[in-house]
């Protein structure tokens, strides 16, 4: 059964509740940026700091949320969504931005930064999503890792069409040293957790933390990841650090998700502080029907060899949410429309999702054969006596 947009037994949909959430802590945060007000500085700083540090928290818990593909078929489909296709997808979006605004270069980066696909959301509506396994897979693997993708991405982009892109980096000099930091990063955490890991892997090991069963080696662990995040938010090495969350697995439980949660409240709080300088609703709206149109396109093409349901599915399943805010935060100090332009575009992308899925979820319920009930034993019994 597909659920629709008015959610099955009148609750409330995943979708809807991805949308109105953010909505309404935007709104909180627009209503104190009324009284509050704070300088944004290009050269780092708390903002730098913070901005980076949710990043890296986002990205850890998306990255480290993918699983092992439902066919090792769907393996090379997977690269190809997350490599080709979110650049395919960047390109597209920024395609349509140059057209619009040929004398706005800067707002190439905004197309990369909204490229990739909210994992906190689909992750919310793959239960009810009328999807294969083998889409659910695919789709949950995309949008996991798609993000330090497209964070890489807008590194690159940025340092070639925004002046003094310092703030983006943290401090890196280069895309090369980038790059190098990023491995040195990777390497380091793997030597780190082979060293804490745990000894005779089980179960267990991806279980939640029960109280007072922490040892010394998931102390280890958690030190061992703390000081991963910590360099990585210092040099914002991000590309590194998701790699890393696909083998640095201690068990967090339900503390991941918790710190994962705070982390898009806190960003969502800080973008509408940000919002009561205004909101650039053109560009926005334009960048947001972009981004899903890019979405239909590429995903009819990774989407080859799948079910025609499945195709669409993958098509009409482009959500943003957590990355781009906090990408939009990022970029903020040194392209101040950034987060103008990104919240009505996240705003437009949920909505087409919203409205889309709706609309599909009542078409295939209305193609549904209809079961007609057979005749009770009391309507055979009354027939037989008639006879």
């Amino acid at each position: 059964m597909v659920e629709s947009a008015a959610g099955p037994s009148g609750k409330v949909p995943a979708a809807l509740r991805a949308l109105g959430i953010p909505l309404v802590l935007a709104g909180l945060g627009l209503l104190a940026g009324q009284w509050l007000a704070f300088d944004i500085k290009g050269d780092g700083g708390w903002y730098g700091l913070l901005s980076s540090g949710l990043l890296a928290i986002g990205l850890y818990g998306s990255a480290r949320g993918i699983a092992r593909p439902h066919s090792r078929s769907d393996i090379y489909r997977i690269v190809v969504a997350i490599t080709v296709g979110v650049v395919a997808k960047a390109a597209f979006i920024a395609g349509v931005l140059r057209l619009a605004f040929p004398d706005h270069q800067e707002y190439l980066v905004l197309a990369v930064a909204m490229a990739q696909i909210d994992p906190l959301s689909v992750s919310a509506m793959l239960e009810n999503r009328d999807m294969s396994p083998r889409a659910k897979s695919l789709l949950a693997a995309w949008a996991s890792f798609d993000d330090p993708v497209t964070t890489v991405l807008v590194v690159i982009l940025g340092s070639m069409v925004l002046e003094n892109p310092q703030s983006i980096t943290s401090g890196t000099q280069s895309y090369a040293v980038t790059l190098l930091g990023n491995l040195g990063l990777l390497v380091a955490a793997a030597g780190l957790w082979w060293l804490v890991r745990d000894t005779k892997p089980s179960d267990a090991s991806w279980g939640s933390v029960s109280a007072g069963s922490v040892s010394a080696r998931q102390i280890a662990q958690y030190g061992a990841l703390a000081a991963v995040l910590a360099v990585a938010v210092w040099q914002f090495w991000m590309l590194g650090l998701a790699l890393s969350a696909l083998f640095f697995r201690p068990r967090l439980g339900a503390w991941l998700d918790r710190a994962t949660g705070l982390a898009l409240v806190v960003a969502t709080l800080l973008l509408g502080i940000l919002l009561a300088r205004g909101a650039d609703f053109a560009v926005g709206a334009l960048l947001g029907a972009a981004t899903f149109t890019a979405q239909i396109v590429v995903a009819s093409l990774v989407g080859l060899g799948l079910s025609r349901r499945d195709r669409i599915s993958l098509c009409f399943s482009q959500q943003n949410g957590i990355t781009a805010i906090i990408l939009a935060l990022l970029l903020e100090p040194r392209l101040p429309d950034a987060v103008a332009i990104i919240a009505p575009a996240i705003l437009v992308v949920n909505m087409l999702h919203v409205g889309t899925t709706g609309v599909l979820g009542q078409i295939r319920t209305a193609r549904m054969p209809v079961v007609k009930a057979g005749p009770s034993r009391a309507d055979e019994a009354t027939a037989a006596h008639d006879c």
